[in-house]
């Protein structure tokens, strides 16, 4: 669970063969907003969950399509 209007850091430390990145939807189109080098294979991943926000984002290996899960936000 994210909250709107909060700062997150993620920190992809697989060395550089599962990209991270937060997705609209599971295998769909990245989700920009807020968000600061996603898809990144190794480093952080800034997100600055905006008011706008939908209830429901996903994180995804864009490599690894099993590689996912849900973020909710509140």
């Amino acid at each position: 669970y994210l909250r709107r209007g909060e700062q997150y850091i993620f920190t992809n430390g697989s060395g550089g063969s599962h990209p991270f990145e937060i997705r609209v939807s599971n295998g769909g189109s990245a989700y920009s907003t807020g968000v600061t080098n996603n898809g990144a294979s190794s480093g952080n991943i800034v997100f600055k969950v905006p008011m706008s926000a939908p209830a429901t984002l996903y994180y995804q290996c864009s490599s690894h399509a099993a590689m996912l899960g849900t973020i909710n936000i509140t």
